[in-house]
């Protein structure tokens, strides 16, 4: 640095040191014609304080008596010569400030020693604003936290509220505005998940540049390995060396949206002591709302976001730490726990904080109120939140939206309603039922069903139900797989085989623990041909018969996380694997049941979360059947092409687990085993509009059938010899719609090459 360099930092400094007690606010540019901004900046003060540029390469502080800024360092520049320093500052690009490079090994080493193995509890209070065209959107939380070596991190809700909203809602509980881990594999704001520079999985995808050192610190940027890499930070971070822990980190993104993220930490204990959160619109191309479903209440980025204003802040704090083995988690194995799901929090409650930056009502309540009025976002809060399960909130009962309009080849156009009783009906009683018209068939279904709510712990349900309906020949559904939505159900419309049941019985729904849920069911079931069909049994032909049956369901889900709000659980969030089993067993001779017989069933799902944004899943399942079974209650694995002789007529939609070139009702199984395989590519940005994804799949599956000669007026295969089939997909291509292609090929290839051939349209679509 040259003397007129020198002259000119120190006037800087001057200028700095000379507005004590005062708010410094400025933005750090290169000394190009483009004047980009440089995030991550550290200015370090006499204090030795330090301050960061966030991701616009601004930075606002507030200076001690006496002190001032010392220096300024980015990797990659120095500090350039210029007239007004206190307001624009350049910086010159230079490799000589680029740094040492440090193994991520060493850094690794670091995040190790920067937590102690003990159990600790400890407070917090946050606020999340965001501001945009609507009045602001004000979340406050009163926290208890519980981080224990058996549980992890827990958290007890002692008040929560956004401003202008009465009571609560689950999402406003679950949805985390940011994670509280650095050191994981994955972190995640909002919905999205980023690669940890801290995880030593991630090693490859960071490197680490030591920027300054002296006695007490070293400063270290952190540089994502591929540039433009959307699932990855930039980043700074300040290391005390006595304690060999992090002081503070920061990470900023600019992309589909921009964001600054930092922590301060704790210096004893390595855990956070403040963390604050900026996002406010990038590139675009992707939704980011707190409720989603085109709410602009609480909304940060529409996908074009073009002129959009919005931005959201969001403060934490974490203070009065205590540390130990004789600290327990909280009893219940939950991540959040909020008792009162009614109440409705004061402003004065938070008034009454010693902490300022949780106050601070809406400036125009007035306004607020008419706005909540007009729009009426109460309930299009509580409807966006049903909705994501598939209900539509109507007063005291839900519409159930998967029984409104189906389409199968047996009954043509099936028009149906359903209704669910909600909590503000009861929390302790549901009522619920639904009737259905098929404009084909013409025949009318309907059903009923009543529960009781016996521990709101265990999420312990009786229920007893009555259904008059009709189910496809071979289908194995289990009880405890949770309820997933969508707008239509692909594989229905090309069944044809179905069989009518009147069936009648109690069910006993109860979990273990939250993430090990089960269910006991027993019922009468009677069932009827809807076509030409008979079962040989003891020398007898049964067209029409009953059952008396007891299944129980278990479901395991060792890695979710479950939050209860007032007397319900809910998933707060996903994580594979799930591991689902279920046992059915067929009385003969008690409820006038015909036949006896044994159904085993399991599967496991996982997924694998790759670091440049790509998925890889894996579903394993196996059946087996033994006894009397007719062929309604047998097996299939999910055939889903038409039974029709050339590859256009045999166009429909492809189903999300099912063999796309497999005919209907072409194999039925009493013992069987299926795999899939999928590896879904990260969405290859064409706009903000057009991100379509590439999957590649992989399908198999080999069975067996027992006694196939007592099924009557019926031909179909078996899978003994192993079925397999390759394909991939183009989703999301347009408004949800994409294409897919699959091949079957092995043993139960068919001489023309169009019949092993699948071409369908797919349809993802997230509201």
């Amino acid at each position: 640095m040259n003397i007129q360099h020198l002259f000119t930092f120190f006037l800087f400094i001057l200028v700095l040191s000379s507005n004590a007690q005062s708010i410094v606010s400025g933005k750090i540019v290169e000394n190009t014609k483009e004047e980009t901004s440089i995030s991550n900046a550290v200015l370090i003060t006499n204090q030795q304080r330090y301050f960061f540029s966030n991701h616009a390469g601004e930075f606002s502080f507030e200076l001690n008596p006496n002190e001032h800024v010392d220096q300024i360092l980015a990797k990659g520049y120095l500090v350039y010569n210029q007239e007004n320093l206190s307001s624009l500052i350049k910086m010159q690009p230079s490799e000589a400030s680029i740094g040492t490079r440090l193994k991520g090994s060493e850094i690794a080493e670091v995040t190790k020693q920067q937590v102690a193995s003990s159990n600790f509890q400890f407070k917090s209070f946050s606020k999340t604003v965001i501001s945009n065209e609507a009045p602001d959107f004000v979340l406050r939380k009163d926290l208890d936290f519980r981080l224990t070596q058996s549980r992890g991190l827990q958290q007890k809700i002692n008040a929560i509220s956004v401003e202008g909203l009465e009571g609560v809602i689950p999402k406003m509980v679950n949805k985390d505005i940011h994670f509280f881990n650095w050191f994981q594999t994955y972190v995640k704001i909002f919905e999205d998940q980023f690669v940890s520079p801290f995880n030593n999985l991630n090693k490859s995808i960071y490197e680490f540049y030591s920027i300054y050192e002296d006695a007490q610190v070293e400063i270290i940027s952190i540089e994502p390995l591929l540039k433009g890499f959307q699932r990855s930070f930039k980043g700074v971070l300040v290391l005390d060396k006595s304690s060999l822990k992090f002081k503070k980190i920061q990470v900023t993104l600019y992309a589909d949206y921009k964001l600054t993220l930092s922590t301060e930490f704790d210096n004893k204990l390595g855990l956070p002591s403040a963390t604050e959160l900026y996002i406010s619109p990038g590139d675009g191309g992707k939704k980011v709302s707190f409720f989603g479903g085109g709410l602009d209440f609480g909304r940060i980025q529409k996908k074009n976001p073009k002129q959009d204003k919005a931005k959201l802040v969001h403060q934490q704090i974490y203070f009065d730490y205590k540390s130990g083995d004789t600290i327990s988690p909280f009893s219940k194995q939950l991540s959040k726990i909020l008792e009162d799901r009614d109440y409705t929090v004061p402003y004065t409650y938070w008034e009454e904080l010693d902490y300022d930056f949780i106050k601070g009502k809406a400036l125009d309540t007035l306004a607020l109120r008419l706005y909540v009025d007009k729009e009426n976002v109460k309930n299009r809060v509580k409807r966006i939140s049903a909705f994501d399960a598939g209900y539509l909130p109507v007063g005291i009962v839900d519409i159930d939206l998967t029984r409104l309009i189906k389409v199968n080849n047996y009954e043509g156009l099936r028009l149906g309603l359903g209704l669910q009783t909600n909590q503000s009906f009861s929390e302790k009683y549901r009522i619920g039922g639904f009737t259905a018209y098929g404009t084909q068939d013409e025949n009318i279904k309907y059903g009923l069903n009543v529960g009781k709510l016996l521990n709101a712990n265990t999420s312990t349900w009786l229920n007893a139900f009555y259904d008059n309906d009709i189910e496809e020949v071979g289908t194995n559904s289990y009880l405890t797989d949770q309820r997933v939505y969508s707008l239509f159900e692909p594989r229905l419309v090309n069944i044809t085989f179905f069989y009518k049941y009147e069936k009648y019985g109690l069910s006993l729904q109860h979990n273990f623990t939250p993430q090990l849920m089960s269910e006991l069911k027993v019922d009468k079931n009677s069932i009827s041909q809807t076509r030409a069909y008979a079962f040989e049994n003891d020398g007898n032909l049964f067209e029409n018969y009953n059952l008396a049956t007891a299944t129980l369901g278990l479901r395991w889900t060792p890695n979710y996380t479950y939050s209860k709000v007032g007397r319900r659980i809910y998933i707060d969030n996903e994580f594979t694997p799930e591991i689902t089993a279920q046992l059915s067993q067929s009385i003969e001779g008690v409820l006038d049941g015909d036949f006896s017989f044994t159904k085993l069933s399991a599967k496991i799902d996982y997924d694998f979360q790759h670091s440049w944004g790509s998925l890889s899943s894996i579903e394993l399942g196996g059946d087996l059947g033994f006894g009397d079974i007719p062929l309604m209650h047998t097996f299939h694995a999910f055939p889903n092409s038409p039974n029709k002789p050339t590859v256009l007529n045999r166009f429909s939609v492809a189903g999300i687990k099912s063999f796309e070139t497999m005919y209907f009702n072409e194999f039925f199984s009493t013992k069987l085993a299926t795999l899939h395989l999928k590896h879904r590519l990260a969405p290859f940005k064409l706009s903000n509009t057009i991100q379509p994804e590439l999957v590649l799949i992989s399908r198999h599956a080999i069975g067996d059938f027992q006694n196939p000669e007592r099924h009557q007026n019926i031909a179909f295969n078996t899978l003994s010899q192993g079925y397999n089939e390759a394909g991939l997909e183009i989703n999301k291509l347009l408004f949800g719609f994409g294409l897919s292609f699959a091949y079957r090929y092995g043993a139960y290839h068919l001489p023309e090459f169009e019949d092993n051939l699948s071409l369908k349209f797919t349809f993802y679509l997230k509201l």
